[in-house]
């Protein structure tokens, strides 16, 4: 064994500059394996951790219609007996908005909040804090690109519905919405109180109703179903004929989950595919290799090495030239996970995720490099067992039989 090593190691040595396609093409589609699943399962923690926060309570009762007492009575008994601690109301409708002395008008989506808004998460504003009191006796929170578009400024007034309304706030971040959801308009938050004088709750308005409830969180234990997976099948069950969505955060989590999952295998076919094509050319390197190694493998058969020998030098050196190409490939990939947050701007921030590498992303490069390396490899070095050792004293090119089993 230690003879087929050493001998690995020398012809590394030796003709390195030869194989030094071989340790690129293995390189590159590593890496790209590598840094594309290191990304989407960095994603995946960081929307595990901000679950919550992105839909904005532990469970969410939504209606396209106004709420009921018997709806409100059932959430009220479940706070009553300590299921639910919080209970916030909101609205959510699409309108259009305009300045109240210009006739410019853009769509946006409007949601009316309570005091109690976030329950979880941080609703954060450009240059200040945020606090309901800026909601309240009229005011209104804005996204930058409405005063863009507006040509507004904080300070100005913004009519919505009947009603002028003063711009204290431009919003950064919200908590409560789901990444890539789509967005008919800018986001613009008033208060839950102020939302009848606009008067766009009339009969036929499409406004989504929701009561958003916070779960007191028991110490966890093991086997034991999340309290809100609980409430939320329960509330499901009581509404099942009134026209009402009722959902747990852990189950947007698992549709998260599962989108990043399957996102993530179709992307890793892009760094599947790099890594064939990588393998083509490590099959034409090895080949080409052989070839030129012919005259010095028949020297070690002439020496005594046998077939089967100075097959496991090569593979060993196929497999070392694997290990370090995938191994390279790791460190680029880590290289351009660094640099990812320059690229991806504030989504980083965003999602408060750190980019970095996964060890289940690592540990699968490394496999699929050294596999792509063995497999791409060994046909052409099968032909080592077709060499003589009466090569040194003629020129002929030892041919494969015209059907080779192996």
């Amino acid at each position: 064994m230690s003879f087929v090593i050493r001998m690995a190691l020398r012809e590394i040595r030796a003709s390195w500059q030869r194989l030094l396609f071989f340790f690129v093409c293995i390189a590159v589609g590593v890496a790209s394996i590598v840094a594309i699943r290191s990304v989407i399962q960095s994603v995946r923690q960081g929307l595990t951790r901000e679950a919550r926060a992105m839909t904005g309570a532990d469970v969410v009762v939504r209606s396209d219609r106004p709420l009921g007492d018997a709806i409100r009575a059932a959430v009220e008994r479940e706070r009553t007996s300590g299921r639910v601690s919080i209970v916030s109301e909101a609205v959510e409708l699409v309108t259009m908005v305009r300045p109240t002395a210009v006739p410019t008008t853009r769509m946006v989506e409007l949601r009316a909040v309570e005091s109690t808004f976030p329950l979880y998460g941080t609703m954060t504003l450009q240059g200040k804090a945020y606090s309901h009191e800026l909601l309240r006796d009229h005011g209104v929170l804005v996204r930058p690109e409405l005063l863009a578009q507006l040509n507004l400024r904080e300070g100005d007034d913004l009519l919505i519905g009947t009603q002028a309304f003063h711009i204290r706030g431009v919003i950064q971040s919200e908590p409560g919405r789901n990444l890539g959801a789509f967005s008919l308009g800018s986001r613009v938050f008033i208060d839950f109180a102020d939302l009848p004088s606009t008067g766009l709750l009339s009969f036929g308005s499409r406004a989504s109703h929701q009561l958003l409830l916070q779960v007191p969180s028991p110490p966890p234990l093991p086997g034991r179903r999340d309290p809100s997976l609980t409430l939320a099948a329960e509330l499901s069950k009581t509404f099942v004929n009134d026209f009402i969505g009722v959902r747990s955060y852990r189950q947007n989590e698992g549709r998260m989950n599962q989108n990043l999952s399957r996102a993530e295998n179709y992307l890793s076919l892009v760094g599947l595919v790099v890594l064939i094509l990588g393998g083509i050319g490590v099959s034409s390197v090895t080949r080409v290799f052989v070839q030129q190694k012919v005259k010095s493998i028949a020297i070690l058969k002439c020496v005594g090495s046998s077939s089967r020998q100075v097959l496991a030098i090569y593979l060993t050196q196929v497999v070392l030239l694997g290990l370090a190409g995938s191994a390279l490939g790791v460190a680029i990939a880590g290289l351009v996970l660094q640099l990812l947050p320059v690229f991806v701007g504030n989504l980083a921030a965003l999602l408060q995720v750190d980019y970095g590498l996964t060890m289940g992303a690592v540990f699968q490069g490394l496999a699929v490099g050294v596999l792509v390396s063995l497999l791409f490899s060994v046909v052409p070095l099968l032909e080592v067992r077709n060499v003589k050792p009466s090569l040194l004293l003629r020129q002929d090119v030892p041919a494969l039989p015209q059907f080779d089993w192996v």
